[in-house]
């Protein structure tokens, strides 16, 4: 009696754990890029109740290796897991994510893709009418930008309007950062130049130019930028906000929270945790609450960080209201 019942309890364990749902976290990236890093912990807060479902973790690390090759064979990499391990549901995170491997799954009745950190159109990668697919798209946070920079002191003469420029690499991601910033309505700052560069001397030229002619640069993704022309060897970011900092006349305000980790001044970003938490959510639906995935809406953005250096705010003698200031202590995001 006693073998039976333990032979009994081994099944009924296998066949649960087996039988439970299971979710593949697929990144665009690396996982000490801090993007991810923070994407996690939204993800973590919500997949916390691991004996109901399981979940596996692959990271595509083409942020590192942006070559056309490489990106390739990580896709299909990426969907030779997702073949071995065949999941309920694939969270896909960033552009790449998509474009190598989740799009392959548009239509597959056996699995759904829950999607973040999405810069482009979800019709890009063919989820408009997909019935397996929804998720959360990365938007930066245009509205909170101009908010800020309409309050802040003295960075325009009286009687003209604050002077705007834009400079990004030629990643994936910043082409739908770019488009977003070109579509949006400023007024009443004025919008000038936006540019996309691939190498490091192309940057220094821009910021330097940019600097020149407008009150504010406004960046968000650097960390595809090549040495030169003939040296495809990328530029650390730190190096590059470094130089950045030391050489534009003008503040230099990011979209993306990790600029003051690179040694930048001020961010006003994307929320990573947010992505984190929604992709999170919606999985769990499809998974355990057995929602089909066309029933839940794609959703945008509704939240955004600050990230502050207090020092480097000093230095460029660059005065928002105290409620920035609060909003970074608060969220653990103030540097001295």
């Amino acid at each position: 009696m006693l073998a039976l019942f333990m032979g009994g309890a081994l099944l009924l364990f296998g066949w649960y754990n087996v039988s439970k749902p299971s979710i593949l976290v697929l990144h665009s990236y690396d996982p000490d890029y801090a993007w991810v890093r923070d994407v996690n912990v939204g993800l973590n807060r919500v997949l916390d109740k691991t004996y109901l479902y399981r979940v596996r973790w692959y990271y595509m690390d083409t942020k590192r290796h942006p070559s056309a090759g490489f990106k390739a064979s990580a896709g299909i990499a990426a969907r030779n897991v997702i073949a071995s391990m065949r999941p309920d549901v694939v969270i896909a995170v960033d552009d790449d994510a998509q474009q190598y491997a989740a799009r392959f799954l548009v239509g597959d009745p056996h699995v759904a893709v829950v999607f973040a950190g999405v810069n482009r159109a979800a019709a890009d990668y063919g989820y408009a009418r997909a019935a397996n697919v929804t998720g959360i798209l990365e938007r930066i946070p245009l509205d909170a930008m101009r908010e800020a920079l309409g309050s802040a002191a003295g960075l325009a003469p009286p009687g003209r309007a604050l002077r705007v420029a834009y400079i990004g690499d030629q990643s994936e991601s910043v082409d739908g950062d770019a488009r977003q910033v070109r579509r949006y309505d400023w007024k009443p700052l004025q919008l000038g130049t936006v540019l996309q560069v691939d190498t490091w001397p192309a940057w220094q030229a821009g910021v330097l130019a940019l600097a020149a002619s407008h009150d504010v640069l406004l960046v968000s993704g650097y960390r595809r930028l090549r040495r030169s022309g003939t040296d495809a060897g990328l530029v650390p970011a730190r190096e590059v906000v470094a130089w950045t900092e030391a050489h534009s006349k003008v503040p230099v305000i990011s979209f993306n929270g990790f600029f003051t980790e690179d040694g930048g001044m001020l961010a006003i970003g994307t929320s990573p945790y947010e992505q984190g938490e929604v992709a999170g959510r919606l999985a769990l639906r499809i998974a355990l609450g057995r929602r089909p995935a066309a029933t839940l809406p794609v959703t945008t953005p509704q939240q955004f960080t600050v990230t502050m250096s207090g020092s480097r705010m000093r230095a460029r003698r660059f005065v928002l209201p105290h409620v920035y200031e609060a909003a970074a202590r608060t969220g653990n995001q103030y540097l001295p």
